[in-house]
């Protein structure tokens, strides 16, 4: 038997995901959980040997959650879940743990094959973003309309400690600037970006590789 946690704060993705493994026999979930804080502190309460991975959460990113999870639990495998299909996502969770890669609108068949073969110990990807990690190897461009802004710095500094979940304080204190001059890069960044919040920035700046 393969047990399997959800960590995702969608309530209707957690539920379709328990639809599509209701009947598979040998697959059976233990647990789900909807924030990075709710995963780190029940996890191990009933550690599972699959963790489907959200990469945007409420309280964090699923990408450096992989990699805090896969330092305490070593053997377990974590597919990350996510609605980008964009390279440096992949490439990012991929280097810090995780087993495989699965959109949130894949199928039942799909999901359980993803499953069964992290277990054996490979990689799972989709065959469409396996073609993209090849040519992207390779060096053809992949299609991309978002302009890359560019960022001073300093700039890239605090992007860097906001994505490390450091509070304005914290960045200020590392950076020897004030908790006022942190905010203002802040405001720069959410900006240049084109995002509406803190989330927006993390999530825009992970899917871009810009730090």
């Amino acid at each position: 038997m393969i047990t399997v946690a959800i960590t995702d704060d969608h309530v209707m993705v957690v539920e379709g995901i328990k639809t599509m493994l209701k009947q598979v026999d040998d697959i059976k979930i233990t647990s789900c959980h909807h924030s990075v804080k709710d995963t780190i502190n029940s996890i191990h309460n009933q550690l599972p040997n699959v963790l489907l991975l959200d990469i945007n959460l409420p309280d964090g990113n699923g990408i450096q959650l992989c990699k805090q999870l896969k330092e305490k639990y070593q053997n377990l495998k974590i597919i990350a879940i996510s609605n980008y299909e964009d390279l440096a996502f992949i490439k990012q969770i991929m280097k810090n743990g995780a087993s495989g890669y699965l959109l949130k609108n894949t199928d039942k068949n799909e999901l359980v094959k993803a499953i069964k073969t992290v277990m054996t110990n490979d990689i799972f990807l989709p065959e469409k973003l396996k073609r993209e990690l090849l040519n992207d190897s390779l060096g053809k461009p992949a299609n991309s309309s978002f302009f890359l802004p560019v960022l001073t710095r300093r700039e890239k500094e605090v992007l860097d400690l906001i994505i490390k979940e450091h509070t304005t304080d914290e960045i200020a204190s590392k950076l020897f600037i004030t908790s006022k001059t942190v905010e203002a890069h802040r405001s720069n960044l959410i900006q240049k970006l084109g995002v509406k919040n803190v989330a927006g920035l993390v999530r825009v700046a992970l899917e871009k590789g810009l730090v």
